[in-house]
């Protein structure tokens, strides 16, 4: 297998997007003197979901997240408050927030001395780049590409297929990508006929792992495969 670059995923993939989003939605319901209940993380992490697949399949477009998503949360919460100014402020808490998944650093200081790294992100630009320079990520990164400025969305294959004319002369043959999401990652990129490593977060148990070509559980495995 010859690889020349590799294109990464961000959140859940080399910063925690849940233990960032736990914080940020902590420090900004303590800002608006909101009383979160046991269950609000849950909640999130469910309409977040939802909302975040509908995306990826086309069916609503990013803005309708931000609308949305507190509005959602907040009316299942039984909390009474503006769902899009919270958003807000919740967005600028989480460009402040980076917490970097185990081995992240180790496993990008080691990729980006073998290989051109990118990034490939649904979430926006400005939010990403501000979070991978407060860990200093941003030094082991050439290129950044993010599904609002190539106007398509991870699992797209225009998606890809932007990214790998930006990158090119490297041909899609010598591209892997990395990402913990099976549908928005793995399955994206294998349908446009990249290789794959799927990097399995949330420690979900498949009964075939044939949706990627190879499939780790820390990201410290990924050294044994390139």
């Amino acid at each position: 297998m010859v690889i020349k670059a590799v294109l990464i995923d961000i959140d859940n993939t080399i910063l925690d997007f849940n233990k960032s989003a736990e914080i940020s939605i902590i420090n900004t319901a303590k800002h608006y003197g909101i009383i979160l209940p046991e269950d609000y993380f849950e909640v999130f992490l469910r309409v977040n979901d939802l909302l975040w697949k509908k995306l990826e399949n086309g069916e609503i477009i990013k803005q309708d997240i931000y609308n949305n998503r507190f509005n959602m949360i907040f009316g299942e919460l039984g909390i009474s408050f503006d769902g899009p100014l919270f958003e807000e402020a919740f967005r600028k808490e989480m460009r402040n927030t980076a917490i970097p998944v185990e081995g992240a650093k180790e496993l990008l200081s080691y990729l980006s001395e073998k290989y051109a790294v990118y990034t490939a992100s649904n979430a926006s630009r400005l939010q990403q780049e501000t979070r991978l320079k407060k860990n200093g990520f941003d030094k082991y990164i050439s290129g950044m590409f993010t599904s609002e400025e190539l106007g398509f969305q991870k699992p797209a294959k225009e998606f890809f297929a932007l990214c790998c004319e930006a990158i090119y002369p490297i041909t899609p043959s010598e591209i892997i990508v990395i990402g913990d999401s099976v549908d928005a990652d793995i399955i994206g990129a294998k349908n446009f006929g990249l290789k794959t490593i799927w990097f399995n977060f949330n420690n979900i148990t498949y009964e075939t792992y044939s949706f990627t070509d190879y499939h780790v559980n820390s990201l410290s495995e990924i050294k044994t495969i390139l």
